[in-house]
């Protein structure tokens, strides 16, 4: 293979592991007034020499509200908004920040009973 080719092998692994869409993740805490869940993302992040290390805890991450109540070490299923979730309001509006696809942008679709 080519130089070339690899280098652009390589820029599309790079690439799409730094764009987050979906992933499982296990509940650490629920706050079940506020709906929200503090999470840990259950895969890792991969870096380019192939280590591995763990994502962040996600902190206050809303749950839709047909997912009901949730217990510690549940495992969810979440999704990543495309922008900023910041100043979401029931209006269209200009989220007005570069983070797109963000883990801190987590939102709980359901339960996966594993």
């Amino acid at each position: 293979m080519s130089k070339h080719a690899t280098f652009f092998d390589q820029l599309k692994r790079s690439i799409r592991l730094a764009v987050h869409t979906t992933a499982p993740a296990r509940v650490v805490s629920y706050d079940a007034a506020a709906k929200q869940a503090d999470i840990e993302l259950l895969f890792m992040t991969v870096y380019k020499d192939g280590t591995t290390e763990r994502y962040p805890l996600i902190e206050g991450a809303p749950v839709l509200k047909h997912v009901g109540a949730l217990s510690e070490d549940d495992i969810v299923f979440v999704a990543f908004s495309e922008r900023a979730l910041d100043n979401l309001q029931k209006e269209p509006f200009d989220p007005d920040a570069s983070r797109m696809h963000d883990i801190r942008d987590a939102v709980i679709l359901g339960v996966l009973e594993i």
